[in-house]
């Protein structure tokens, strides 16, 4: 009768736990959204300026922050991979040194950059999230060794769970297989 007992208070425990949620890994070296949040407080507070003002000024200031980062992204290169690889190709080079101009250019360097790991469909979730972290990774190593500074910049893994392609056909598999990067105030 114990038994019988312990079983079910040990079945009825597995299935009310359930499986724990999935989150993707994230390498964030600073929070600079937080800090401008504060610095346009702090500003509006010791200016006097009264709080539709600085709301006026706050939306104006997003609204360029925002058109500026647009126009990076539009200029930014996607960094594609071969399956099951973490490698930069030789065909991929240019692509990270153009990256790197970018990056160091006057328009982005008040920006943190999100490099943003990809992977195709295929291979576990584990496996997925780890892989598009080492892709990440090497293009991270690769834009600090073309002189980005490193504080500027943060990984994230999506694995397999961000596709821009979903046919089950090899072309699209590669679009998927990539980095792509994010600039953020």
């Amino acid at each position: 009768m114990k038994k019988i007992l312990l079983v079910g208070i040990g079945a009825a425990m597995l299935l009310f736990t359930g499986c724990s949620q999935k989150t993707p890994e994230v390498d964030m070296t600073k929070n600079k959204q937080q800090k401008v949040e504060n610095a346009d407080t702090t500003v509006s507070n010791i200016n006097g300026v009264n709080s539709e003002q600085s709301v006026n000024n706050t939306n104006t200031n997003t609204n360029d922050i925002n058109y500026k980062i647009a126009q990076l992204e539009q200029e930014a290169k996607i960094i594609h991979f071969d399956f099951d690889k973490y490698n930069i190709r030789e065909d991929q080079k240019p692509l990270v040194s153009k990256d790197a101009d970018l990056a160091n250019s006057d328009a982005a360097k008040d920006f943190s950059i999100k490099l943003e790991g990809n992977c195709d469909e295929w291979g576990s979730d584990e496996y997925n999230y780890a892989l598009g972290l080492k892709r990440a990774k090497s293009v991270k190593s690769s834009l600090t060794a073309l002189g980005v500074d490193a504080n500027r910049l943060m990984i994230i893994s999506y694995g397999k769970s961000n596709p821009v392609c979903t046919e089950h056909n090899k072309a699209c598999w590669a679009k998927n297989r990539r980095v792509e990067f994010k600039f953020l105030p």
